[in-house]
């Protein structure tokens, strides 16, 4: 029901508003590789929250879906969905699903 396109869609609109608030080095590339959490991001804490919520909100918007992401579950996985977009992606695109079988 819901595509990876438009989920990542989503994603890279919440890029774009987070990057207005980066300086030039910091900011995110618009990929499914591009890093969200680990060493390899270019986020601190405070922004890569902001960037989750933004991410809430434009899934909200462009589909409807209300959605936490970063919820117990989240945080317990063995492999973090937040990784990168591409992980997050995924995540947001299984987390739709279920609530569509709900």
């Amino acid at each position: 029901m819901y595509n990876s396109e438009i989920i990542l869609a989503a994603i890279y609109r919440a890029i774009d508003w987070m990057n207005e608030e980066l300086p030039p080095e910091r900011k995110l590339i618009k990929s499914p590789q591009t890093r969200l959490l680990g060493p390899e991001s270019l986020l601190d804490s405070m922004r890569f929250v902001t960037l989750i919520v933004t991410i809430e909100r434009e899934i909200q918007e462009a589909l409807g879906a209300t959605l936490t992401l970063a919820d117990e579950r989240a945080l317990s996985m063995k492999h973090s969905p937040f990784r990168s977009v591409e992980s997050l992606a995924a995540y947001v695109a299984t987390l739709l699903r279920e609530t569509t079988n709900a």
